[in-house]
């Protein structure tokens, strides 16, 4: 939940969820996280109607680096901090799915 989120974290989300805005209209689009993580590491970079830049790219890079998580959101939870290495599990546990 967001007032479980640490300052540094609650940052990464609200960037998150700003990008989710500029390109579906949403505060958190339904798989943002796996998506913006795809970009992150070398995806395309349109995600809806917004381009994300590189700019926004090193801001994501930068914010989870500090805080040392990426931001989920599940039903139970809401907006959640995972531990990067555990995200990039996650992550590719998906990939691997798909």
């Amino acid at each position: 939940m967001l007032k479980d989120l640490n300052e540094d974290e609650q940052k990464l989300e609200e960037f998150m969820s700003w990008i989710s805005e500029e390109g579906y209209s949403a505060g958190w689009m339904c798989d943002l996280e796996y998506d913006l993580w795809e970009i992150v590491v070398g995806g395309d970079r349109r995600y809806g109607h917004y381009d994300v830049t590189q700019n926004d790219i090193d801001q994501l890079n930068s914010l989870s680096q500090k805080c040392g998580c990426w931001i989920i959101y599940d039903d139970v939870n809401d907006e959640t901090a995972i531990d990067l290495p555990i995200w990039v599990k996650m992550y590719e546990a998906r990939l691997k799915a798909k």
